[in-house]
């Protein structure tokens, strides 16, 4: 029975620590540059400036399209190895990324059509105004997967839970005083249904946003506050994990 239950809680560890890695990603995202980087147009960006011509406005915007291209391939990538984000989050996401990928494709058609300057230069601009890859898409796909990392450590608290009890009534059955090890069950509860009912609400605020809502400001402060709760869902798993283990080390 101790090596199952050290098992458990070795996974229940295993298992949180995926939450803080999910959580980690969300708070070391830079929103202004994205996994592509911005160096990546470097060239592009210093031909244009030295003399906006119709080719250089047009190589610029191109290179900014593609590379928008290669993080959204990259967040379509992430979201399917996920082994936490729930069906129909990655649904979502997906037909997100989806959308955003063919709007960038057809204003490629027109920048790459476009003969006035003045014209094309508008056209840059909405690569990034209309899509916002990297500063909502990118935390849109990162923050949606650390909630469901959340609510899926969930289910390895529970099975520790189910082992612990029995191991407490067995325990107390013996004559012993059980009074720490339920104190810390119940610490551990109490902290797993915090820090689910933080991240439940989180991916029904995320998913809708748009660009249109972040230029206009109310996306913004969503996005804040789900890196703000999620770090606060991440300490009480850490803390659950603490508590697991101590409950462990008073039944011994």
């Amino acid at each position: 029975m101790k090596s199952r239950l050290t098992a458990l809680v070795a996974s229940l560890v295993v298992g949180g620590s995926l939450v803080f890695v999910s959580a980690g990603i969300v708070a070391a995202v830079t929103p202004a540059t994205g996994p592509a980087g911005r160096g990546v147009c470097a060239t592009e960006a210093a031909a244009m400036k030295a003399g906006a011509t119709v080719e250089t406005i047009r190589a610029f915007g191109d290179c900014e399209i593609n590379r928008r291209f290669t993080t959204l391939t990259d967040l379509s990538a992430k979201i399917t190895a996920s082994k936490v984000m729930t069906s129909s989050d990655a649904a979502a996401l997906q037909s997100e990324i989806g959308s955003t990928r063919s709007g960038l494709t057809s204003l490629k058609t027109t920048i790459d059509a476009e003969t006035d300057v003045t014209a094309l230069k508008a056209d840059v601009v909405k690569i990034a105004s209309d899509y916002r890859v990297f500063l909502l898409v990118v935390p849109q796909v990162n923050l949606v997967n650390g909630a469901d990392s959340v609510l899926f450590a969930q289910t390895k608290f529970a099975a520790v839970n189910t082992t612990l009890t029995a191991r407490i009534a067995a325990a107390t059955a013996h004559g012993k005083n059980t009074t720490a090890a339920q104190t810390n069950l119940d610490a551990m509860n109490a902290a797993v249904t915090h820090a689910v009912a933080l991240a439940s609400p989180l991916p029904a605020a995320l998913l809708p946003l748009t660009p249109a809502q972040y230029n206009g400001g109310p996306a913004g402060p969503v996005l804040t506050n789900a890196r703000t709760v999620l770090g606060q869902a991440r300490d009480l798993l850490k803390s659950a994990t603490a508590d697991a283990k101590a409950c462990r080390d008073a039944l011994k």
